[in-house]
């Protein structure tokens, strides 16, 4: 196989982590996978994302609590729909980055006043702070595949993301994308099955 086939591949054989190791991870480590995050493309070359990573335990316990609460709130509030109990069942896993060694909260800076009066509805779509971030996010975690560590980008967490900006102490110009934990994986997954391409693209020639 060469070098071309062998990188293809290695993109393969990420996974999504749930189920990590005690061992902690060093702050050079962490560091260095935000470095690596940092060469994502950004629109504008703005860079206007910020990784603020957390190994503390207790405060992983209060952002846990923050998001359990949330959805604890908004199951109680739709207990008319069908659906709630499935709804109920899924969230459950929402703050599983409690049990990571580490958990990086990825964040993108908001669109500013002008941007919001030019764009209206579109602004943060069109400024691509977000999606910068999103993107950086995918960078740290084909990082961490690549030293052995393994990792989980996690949105349904966001639904809490006010409580969890003011337990990371984060400005209020930035919003949070996900969370994205990180640390040595217990095991590793399966590969979870993927649509054929016939189903998910079309070429216009």
């Amino acid at each position: 196989m060469n070098f071309l086939e062998e990188h293809l591949a290695w993109l393969t054989e990420r996974r999504s982590v749930r189920a990590f190791t005690d061992n902690p991870i060093s702050e050079e480590d962490l560091l260095r996978l935000v470095g690596l995050a940092s060469w994502a493309p950004s629109a504008g070359n703005r860079q206007d994302w910020f990784f603020t990573a957390v190994a503390d335990v207790v405060t992983k316990s209060r952002m846990a609590d923050a998001v359990r609460n949330c959805w604890q709130r908004i199951v109680a509030e739709n207990q008319d729909l069908g659906v709630i109990e499935e709804v109920k069942r899924y969230s459950s896993t929402f703050a599983s980055f409690e049990q990571a060694p580490a958990v990086i909260v990825v964040s993108a800076r908001k669109p500013d006043a002008l941007q919001r009066h030019l764009l209206g509805d579109v602004a943060e779509a069109t400024t691509g702070s977000s999606v910068s971030a999103a993107m950086a996010a995918q960078n740290l975690m084909l990082a961490a595949h690549a030293m052995g560590l393994g990792s989980c980008c996690m949105t349904g967490a966001v639904a809490a993301r006010e409580e969890l900006a003011r337990l990371v102490g984060l400005s209020g110009k930035n919003e949070i994308v996900c969370l994205v934990a990180v640390g040595m994986p217990a095991n590793l997954p399966a590969a979870p099955p993927r649509k054929p391409v016939s189903e998910i693209a079309r070429i216009i020639r």
